[in-house]
């Protein structure tokens, strides 16, 4: 649809999908909501927005963060978390094996790599990379990552083990929507410091799963940010 000239108020239920949001602007009887194609106005926001963004400040906020959330979302750090998934013509692994170890002379070099025959049937390899090694294979060419990841394999199980048919890897770092996995308390962060990020502005709420403490990273973390959010609307 074209922009909306005049702020509009979405459906119950209804899901906007493909709009950009700039900025949030809280008020004594609302939130107005602008994004790159028009702007929504509703009783209360909940925020959801990853830590990377927030920490790029791509959305604008009105009233202006208070130091004390804008500390925290300094203070606080996006680590990545990035997957390199290799699909096999056939398993040359054990196929009632999760995941396979490896210890490498250079630290963080595709340390686990997850099965996926006994969850799936499918003949695949997922390598998780993190940390200083995911920074530095971050613009490495497809085709010198995938060869880097088969001679793992082929020091493992020898070299007469099959070539991957395809291979897809994530870009978390590069994602304009994320910046990055899981967020983390580093040196000079607390854990209060989600505490913090998850107070409200408002009627602006903030969520997702920087915002909860307890499991922060997780998925269950950030639905229980969701339901706690929620609630606060609900209660008032």
């Amino acid at each position: 649809p074209a922009a909306a000239k005049t702020p509009g108020k979405l459906p119950a239920g209804w899901v906007q999908l493909g709009e950009v949001v700039q900025r949030v602007d809280a008020r004594s009887d609302g939130v107005r909501v602008e994004t790159d194609r028009g702007a929504y106005e509703a009783g209360h926001a909940i925020v959801t927005l990853p830590l990377g963004v927030l920490k790029r400040g791509l959305v604008r906020f009105g009233p202006l963060l208070s130091a004390r959330k804008q500390g925290a979302i300094d203070r606080l750090a996006m680590g990545v978390l990035n997957k390199i998934a290799l699909v096999f013509p056939c398993a040359f692994w054990p196929a009632d094996h999760d995941f396979l170890g490896y210890m490498s002379a250079e630290r963080g070099e595709v340390p686990v790599m997850l099965s996926l025959m006994k969850s799936a049937g499918a003949p695949v390899l997922v390598g998780f990379v993190t940390g200083r090694y995911s920074a530095r294979i971050a613009s490495m060419p497809d085709a010198e990552l995938q060869e880097r990841v088969m001679r793992i394999l082929r020091k493992m199980f020898g070299a007469a083990i099959p070539a991957p048919t395809h291979m897809v890897r994530t870009h978390w770092e590069r994602d304009p929507f994320a910046f990055g996995s899981y967020a983390h308390i580093p040196v000079g962060a607390d854990p209060s410091d989600m505490d913090i990020l998850a107070e409200p502005l408002g009627r602006i709420g903030f969520a997702g799963e920087a915002t909860h403490r307890e499991h922060s990273g997780t998925v269950h973390g950030a639905l229980l940010s969701g339901l706690r959010e929620a609630r606060r609307i609900i209660d008032g």
